[in-house]
Parts: C-alpha cells; sequence; structure tokens
C-alpha cells in the first residue's frame, strides 16, 4: 500500500499557502486532491497540531497557514503527517528460526529504514514550503 500522508499534505499546505489569506475547509481541499474529507481532516489535525496551520470553527471556520511558507522546510511537514512515526516500516512477519537470513532480516531492515528516513529528513530540512510556491508561480507564467 502507498502511504500518500506526506504529499497530500505537501499539497494542503501549497494550497493554503498561495491564498494565505482566505479560509479554506476540508471539504474543498478534499474535492481538489479527489480523496475522502476524513483523511483531509486528519491530516489537518496533525498539521494543526504541529503549528503550521489556524483552525477556525464556527458558521465562518476554516483553516489557513500559520507561519510564513519561507519558516515552514518540507521536513516539518513531514513529520506532523507522520505523526511520529515513519513513513517506511518493516515488515513483521514471522521469523523462520531455521533460517540465518530470515532472523537477520529484522536488524538489516531497520538499519536500512533508519539510513533512509535520516536522508530523508535531512533533504527536506533544507527544501521550504516557500521554494514550492516559487516553482508554482514560475510555471504559472511560463
Amino acid at each position: 500500500m502507498v502511504d500518500t500522508r506526506f504529499s497530500v499534505s505537501i499539497q494542503i499546505m501549497v494550497t493554503l499557502a498561495y491564498n494565505p489569506e482566505e479560509l479554506t475547509n476540508s471539504e474543498y481541499l478534499a474535492n481538489v486532491l479527489k480523496t475522502n474529507p476524513t483523511f483531509i481532516r486528519k491530516l489537518v489535525s496533525r498539521l494543526v497540531e504541529a503549528e503550521l496551520i489556524d483552525s477556525f470553527r464556527g458558521k465562518n471556520g476554516g483553516i489557513k497557514i500559520a507561519k510564513s511558507p519561507k519558516d515552514i522546510s518540507l521536513k516539518d511537514i513531514y513529520i506532523a503527517s507522520a505523526n511520529e512515526k515513519t513513513l517506511l516500516a518493516t515488515h513483521k512477519k514471522p521469523v523462520a528460526r531455521a533460517c540465518v537470513v530470515s532472523c537477520a532480516m529484522d536488524s538489516i531492515f531497520c538499519e536500512v529504514v533508519q539510513g533512509i528516513e535520516e536522508s530523508t529528513q535531512s533533504y527536506l530540512a533544507k527544501k521550504y514550503l516557500s521554494d514550492l510556491l516559487k516553482t508554482i508561480r514560475s510555471k504559472k507564467h511560463a
């Protein structure tokens, strides 16, 4: 199963950053992203908890970006969307005790996943929401 939490969270954040003064709701985002509003609300909740989005309740409520796009790294969004879980994981199949390879695979994969996570987060820490907005704006005028 492909995990889309991070990519959907980025699109939510870019949408909000593109129109920073407008309040948006989960139904609008779900329609734009062609996904379930409940899935959007779960991600928005994580982004609010990470203080990347402000949420306003009530009849005229909605959500909007909480910080300047130049102050939000993609690592911030990644960590919020992962909700303290890595987006990659090792399988948890039973170990065949008679097989040396089977017995070693969990520790090998844990090391690989840790390396991927560290590399990914290091890369994402250097990319900002403002970088994505620049790309979008340059494509709009091309």
